[in-house]
């Protein structure tokens, strides 16, 4: 028996010396020959596609460097010659979006930077702060002009187009509209707040809570609410401790067109019962003339970034999972993909023609995408 055992072996090793000679050859073809020549052989090409593909080392145009923490707010200037980047380093850095030369570092804020908005003329930037102030800056210099000083954290904070009102949403459930020329408080709103947008005909703004994810909408005219959106309670079936609701929203964006509203918020649904708080469903997309909520589903990760394209036919979104990614804004399906940062992405902006895409990490870098020719 140990005889045939020995046979038996070295039969099947003389059947396979041809399949062994064959593997040989070919591993030879392959160290001799360039990979540029190997892809364009059919099948070999279709295996070789993803790493040879260099459209994604395109899109990607810089990488800016330079903050010690996560990059948590971004904005660009009306002229597209400033961008900006807020950190959790307590720093805000301007930088040539073009050449991605650092302009300035601004210091000052005693903790993490939340927002930072530009005027339209490019002189001042504003930011706002976990350390409950709000701070104007020279952007030509780097020096601070003044600070104001609010008795809760400032959660949001934006600037509408015209640059003559700042608006900013507090702790303490008031949201502040400023005169930048006389830097008097025109007017307070009570409502909670997490988020704030505006229309691009600065007439109507948007604010986001806690009150399960109520948004309501007011009038900058009159300063009274207008209507409210409210997303509804989870079915009972998908309930696990009968509590869950919508999300608080992290962000919020308004078309240009002025027929959506999107939100994103938190995505709680992969915790267990116990810990789970949330609908599970990060990203809801309202039709502003009929009050439907046309979009309301999970995106497989919170929702700390989002924006609409200026054709208001795309948006971007940012959260834990790395990837940036382009959706339609009717179907909700993604149309791109960027990967390229080791950690979450917490800030995005688009150039005023769309066609250049910035986004802040927490991989402490900001970088420039070329997403249309």
């Amino acid at each position: 028996m140990h005889l045939i055992h020995k046979d038996f072996h070295f039969n099947n090793i003389i059947m396979k010396l041809p399949i062994l000679f064959k593997t040989l050859t070919l591993l030879s073809f392959f160290l001799s020959t360039p990979l540029s020549m190997i892809a364009t052989f059919p099948g070999i090409a279709s295996i070789l596609k993803t790493s040879t593909n260099t459209e994604q080392p395109k899109r990607l145009k810089l990488t800016l460097s330079g903050h010690t923490e996560p990059v948590r707010a971004l904005t660009l200037s009306p002229s597209g010659q400033v961008l900006a980047s807020g950190s959790d380093d307590q720093t805000i850095k301007l930088w040539n979006p073009t050449t991605g030369a650092l302009l300035h570092t601004l210091t000052g804020h005693r903790d993490r930077i939340k927002s930072i908005v530009i005027t339209p003329d490019d002189q001042t930037l504003i930011s706002s702060s976990f350390d409950n102030t709000i701070k104007f800056w020279n952007t030509q210099t780097g020096k601070e002009i003044r600070t104001i000083t609010e008795k809760t954290e400032v959660r949001a904070m934006l600037l509408t187009l015209d640059g003559q009102t700042l608006i900013s949403g507090s702790g303490d459930q008031s949201i502040k509209f400023r005169n930048l020329k006389t830097r008097k408080i025109d007017r307070i709103l009570r409502a909670e707040t997490t988020a704030l947008a505006v229309s691009r005909d600065s007439k109507t703004l948007f604010s986001g809570g806690e009150n399960g994810g109520k948004i309501r909408v007011w009038s900058l005219v009159t300063g009274k609410q207008i209507r409210s959106f409210t997303p509804p309670l989870p079915n009972k079936e998908d309930l696990i401790n009968g509590s869950e609701q919508a999300s608080a929203p992290i962000t919020l964006a308004v078309s240009n067109d002025g027929k959506t509203l999107l939100s994103g918020g938190y995505d709680d649904s992969f915790q267990s019962g116990g810990v789970r708080s949330t609908d599970g469903k990060s990203f809801k997309a309202w039709d502003l003339k009929t009050g439907k909520l046309v979009h309301n589903f999970s995106l497989g990760t919170s929702i700390d970034a989002l924006i609409i394209s200026p054709d208001s036919k795309t948006f971007v979104t940012g959260g834990l999972g790395r990837e940036i990614i382009l959706r339609d804004i009717k179907t909700g399906k993604s149309v791109m993909e960027l990967t390229g940062h080791a950690g979450g992405i917490y800030g995005l902006v688009l150039s005023s023609d769309g066609k250049t895409l910035y986004s802040g990490s927490g991989d402490k870098s900001v970088k420039v995408w070329q997403i249309k020719p």
